[in-house]
């Protein structure tokens, strides 16, 4: 049995949207004479430290209010984000974080999203002064925002994830953000994804990230993670890099030469520190996950072969270093050594989880130097990468060792799932600030 939508369209709601979009693939349909109004998708949740930890929130939580202490008046929408899109009324002090709705890149969704916003504004009583929405310029939410005839406020998309940290926890005080997930669009131009920022209601200072690399393959890259691994090789060892590829039968030659050429003429490439396409990178160098046939699958097998490993830990001495005003986490090291290790002992269990371990030191050693920049000891936690818990129980617990107070998710998805929250508490935080 399946829920009455084709994968990444949202559920139909009468007979006829049912025999259009499912009746060709559908044996039976079971029906109602009742319409649906509003739909909700199946929650999705794990449990980790005997807490709910949300992956999807939507039937059975969606749309009960987070309730924040502050005396704050109007009425703002955060319009969410292009994947796993929910969106967000805030109403005074209560933030209505909505279902589920789907991923804006088919348009039935965005027809989905404006009818399900007009819908809840209705049942809540309310009438949105202000519309927050991500900074790209070619998101289908952003032009859904701006289509509303409201003043519009666009904020990045990784302090979003942190925002949405801070309002699940009721906590406005300024904090260390650490925000690592696929991918986002930075104030820079380029691709962000593994961030370390200083982040308080009225704004973001970037204060650490990833080792920038070459992402070369275009939106290929996201699916087929042998293209990103390829890439670093070539970055990580020269002319070496073929050699490596072919021991670690990566690829074939052909493309391997391939996607050196691109990312060295920038040909279809991009300057990235998305953590979520370094998870894929190390999934495809060890062999686990060369091409994905659904989202996160290529991380999910990295994390799931580290959990196999029963070996002692072993620190790989990978450091950081300054530059242009920015702590970098050396990930490129980090890469390199677990390459070298697998190769020479061919232990992917041991290697990805030497992978995960030296990853959650090296951001906390990020965090540590954002303390000597801002005396904060508060990190809040968030981004699609930390729905791998083991990765997120190696940096809270690694946080706490080191003196951190660590707030992160619970009944709000850590993925763009959540964003939508840390957008309205962006717009709400303006609009009371104007008023």
């Amino acid at each position: 049995m399946t829920s009455g939508n084709v994968s990444g369209a949202p559920i139909c709601r009468n007979d006829e949207d049912a025999m259009k979009e499912i009746g060709s693939f559908c044996d039976l349909i079971l029906s109602h004479n009742r319409k649906i109004l509003l739909r909700a998708d199946d929650s999705v949740m794990e449990i980790v430290e005997d807490k709910p930890y949300m992956i999807r929130r939507s039937r059975g939580y969606a749309p009960l209010p987070f309730i924040l202490s502050k005396d704050w008046k109007g009425c703002v929408l955060g319009i969410g984000g292009e994947l796993k899109n929910t969106f967000c009324i805030g109403k005074d002090a209560l933030f209505y974080p909505s279902s589920y709705i789907g991923d804006m890149g088919d348009m039935r969704s965005c027809i989905a999203l404006k009818e399900s916003v007009a819908r809840m504004g209705e049942l809540l009583e309310s009438c949105p002064q202000m519309v927050c929405c991500d900074l790209h310029p070619k998101y289908n939410t952003v032009a859904a925002a701006e289509e509303m005839g409201l003043p519009v406020l666009k904020i990045q998309h990784h302090y979003a994830h942190i925002l949405s940290c801070m309002a699940e926890n009721d906590f406005l005080s300024p904090v260390i953000g650490v925000s690592f997930d696929g991918t986002g669009y930075g104030t820079d131009g380029t691709i962000w994804g593994g961030e370390i920022l200083h982040c308080t209601p009225d704004g973001f200072d970037r204060l650490c990230s990833i080792a920038p690399f070459r992402q070369a393959g275009g939106d290929m890259a996201a699916k087929d993670s042998w293209r990103i691994a390829a890439s670093l090789l070539h970055s990580l060892y020269g002319e070496n890099g073929r050699a490596k590829a072919a021991e670690l039968e990566l690829c074939t030659e052909k493309e391997y030469k391939f996607i050196s050429m691109m990312a060295d003429k920038m040909l279809n490439t991009v300057i990235s520190t998305s953590g979520g396409r370094l998870f894929d990178a190390v999934s495809a160098i060890l062999g686990l996950c060369r091409s994905s046939s659904f989202e996160g699958k290529a991380a999910m097998d990295l994390q799931f072969a580290a959990l196999q490993y029963k070996g002692d830990k072993e620190d790989l001495s990978c450091g950081i270093w300054e530059e242009e005003g920015r702590t970098i986490l050396d990930t490129f090291s980090l890469v390199r050594k677990i390459t070298d290790i697998y190769l020479q002992e061919g232990n992917r269990e041991k290697a990805a989880f030497l992978f995960h371990e030296n990853l959650a030191e090296l951001i906390v050693k990020g965090c540590e130097k954002a303390r000597e920049k801002t005396s904060l000891d508060v990190c809040a936690l968030s981004g699609g990468v930390f729905q791998n818990s083991l990765l997120l129980r190696l940096v809270k617990t690694k946080l706490l060792q080191h003196s951190f107070k660590v707030l992160s998710h619970s009944l709000v998805p850590p993925n763009d799932g959540g964003i939508a929250l840390g957008q309205a508490l962006a717009a709400m935080n303006i609009l009371n600030k104007r008023s």
